[in-house]
């Protein structure tokens, strides 16, 4: 089914995030010493690169580095968007930050919006973002007319979708409870869009 899946939210410090943690203690390493890209999911995956497979002895053997950490910036948090499936560089990336239940799919703080490039990766600084707890939502706008189209019948997306946290819209629609997700500068929000 197109688009209704999330993700894997992962947020890291600059550097190093532990496998199956949500609260990670930032570990300082180059960014040179990072040499591929992936997330961390719950267990770690087959393209994770663990710190003793890259020769780092600044950090713990069997430490999972996030790879996705090389677009950390210390001063903000940032948003990493990554697709499973091949697109055209150059379509938009559409993300919507929520900071409430209330708010939660009806009226963003945030709306923000980059070109997804060669590699189906797209990131987007979060600059004015209060550390806090937020929800996203995110889309690839592929007819690029700017929103996120729907089927007729049950109003299902046409394009793909998916939420922060791995909420998925099911029967209903995701809760911000489900969605939400903590933000800090130096923080990086992986999202995942599968077709």
């Amino acid at each position: 089914m197109r688009g209704l899946l999330a993700i894997g939210v992962l947020l890291v410090g600059i550097g190093v995030a532990h496998a199956g943690t949500a609260d990670m203690t930032p570990t300082k390493i180059a960014p040179t010493e990072i040499i591929a890209s992936d997330t961390v999911v719950g267990d770690t995956t087959a393209s994770d690169i663990v710190a003793s497979d890259i020769g780092a002895s600044n950090i713990a053997a069997g430490t999972v580095v996030n790879l996705f950490s090389v677009y950390a910036d210390p001063a903000i948090p940032v948003a990493a968007i990554q697709t499973t499936f091949d697109v055209i560089p150059g379509k938009a990336i559409r993300l919507a930050v929520y900071d409430s239940e209330e708010a939660f799919l009806e009226n963003a703080t945030v709306k923000l919006q980059a070109p997804i490039d060669a590699r189906g990766l797209a990131v987007l600084p979060l600059a004015g973002l209060e550390p806090g707890e937020y929800a996203f939502a995110v889309y690839l706008d592929l007819n690029g007319d700017g929103k996120l189209n729907r089927g007729k019948i049950f109003g299902r997306p046409k394009e793909p979708v998916a939420f922060s946290n791995g909420a998925k819209a099911k029967l209903r629609k995701p809760r911000f409870d489900e969605a939400k997700v903590t933000v800090e500068p130096g923080g990086v929000v992986v999202i995942t869009l599968n077709d």
